[in-house]
């Protein structure tokens, strides 16, 4: 009898090819998702997957442990869905001239996908006004309450949700002190001595 030396086997090749091609359907499809990002996002839609592992509480016929598979990061696309106009218009506003605005909105995205995850895996999360301000903060930091507010509302002039100087201190207050699963709290800011706000560790 051959032995198995993966005690999870399944996860194959063609499963994982199977849901990339979901997942760059679910990318395609999507009415949330700015068209400008869509192939920009097809291009890393590998980042969507993971390999699941089930146990099932034992030991599966033949002594293996379990079985494995990939599947989308629902969240993930969640996340990317909600906050890629505001990635948009925060590369509009700050515009690089090295680089695509689409290329700098999907690395921003990642980089909150990233902080998601870091939370998730500490029992936290934030909803997404609080990702567009650490997206912006990324995208333009160190940046003075002024010069971050005025990126946070982009190009933007007029509306209900535009923000104030006193909305964005009170995002960057909670985001001094984001309380983890465990009841400590972790910065995902931070300000200088010289007034300035940055990301930290992001």
């Amino acid at each position: 009898m051959e032995i198995m030396d993966d005690p999870y086997p399944g996860a194959t090749p063609e499963e994982h090819d199977q849901m990339l091609t979901e997942v760059r359907t679910l990318i395609a499809s999507s009415p949330n998702i700015p068209s400008e990002l869509k192939s920009e996002l097809d291009k890393r839609a590998g980042a969507f997957l993971e390999v699941k592992q089930t146990s099932g509480g034992g030991h599966f016929h033949g002594g293996q442990l379990g079985w494995s598979r990939w599947v989308i990061r629902n969240d993930h696309l969640k996340l990317v869905e909600g906050l890629g106009a505001a990635a948009i218009a925060i590369t509009t506003y700050a515009a690089v001239a090295t680089a695509a605005p689409a290329v700098l909105a999907v690395t921003l995205l990642f980089a909150a996908v990233a902080v998601a995850d870091k939370l998730k895996n500490k029992s936290a999360s934030l909803d997404e006004k609080d990702y567009h301000l650490v997206m912006t903060l990324k995208q333009i930091g160190p940046a003075t309450l002024g010069q971050l507010t005025n990126a946070l509302n982009g190009l933007s002039i007029y509306g209900s949700h535009l923000w104030t100087e006193t909305t964005t201190g009170d995002a960057l207050q909670k985001l001094l002190q984001v309380r983890l699963g465990d009841g400590s709290t972790e910065p995902l800011v931070n300000q200088a001595s010289d007034g300035l706000w940055s990301t930290n560790g992001i």
